[in-house]
C-alpha cells in the first residue's frame, strides 16, 4: 500500500511545463506588437502558434484572419491576439505587412470568418 504524499519511483512528481509556442515567446520577448497599435483591416506579419504567417487584424472583433494550411488544405481560421487569456491558438503580430496573393483576405472572408 502507497502512503500519500510518497513518490512511487519511475513515476513523474508532477505535470511537465507546456511547452510555450512561437507566438507565446513572441510575446514574452517583447517581439509581438501590442493591441494599441494594431489598425482596422491591415495585414501583420507574424505567428499563428507556431506557424509563421501572415493575419488581417479585424479590431472590433478582436480577432486576426489568417490561412491555416493543414493536411495540404489551406482554410481560413480566425484567432485572438496572443496577448488575450484563454485556450487555442493565439497570434502574436510582428511587423506590418503588405499582403500579397497568397496570403489576401476577402473583405467578405474578414467579416464572417469565425
Amino acid at each position: 500500500m502507497t502512503a500519500f504524499g510518497v513518490l512511487i519511483p519511475d513515476q513523474p512528481a508532477g505535470r511537465e511545463k507546456p511547452k510555450l509556442s512561437a507566438a507565446q515567446k513572441a510575446m514574452l520577448d517583447g517581439e509581438a506588437l501590442p493591441l494599441a497599435t494594431l489598425v482596422h483591416g491591415d495585414y501583420y506579419a507574424g505567428f499563428l502558434g507556431d506557424m509563421n504567417t501572415i493575419g488581417r487584424w479585424h479590431a472590433h472583433r478582436r480577432r486576426f484572419v489568417a490561412w491555416e494550411y493543414e493536411m495540404g488544405q489551406a482554410r481560413l481560421k480566425a484567432a485572438p491576439h496572443v496577448a488575450d487569456a484563454g485556450p487555442g491558438s493565439r497570434f502574436a503580430p510582428i511587423a506590418p505587412k503588405k499582403a500579397d496573393d497568397a496570403y489576401h483576405v476577402s473583405d467578405f472572408a474578414f467579416e464572417t470568418t469565425r
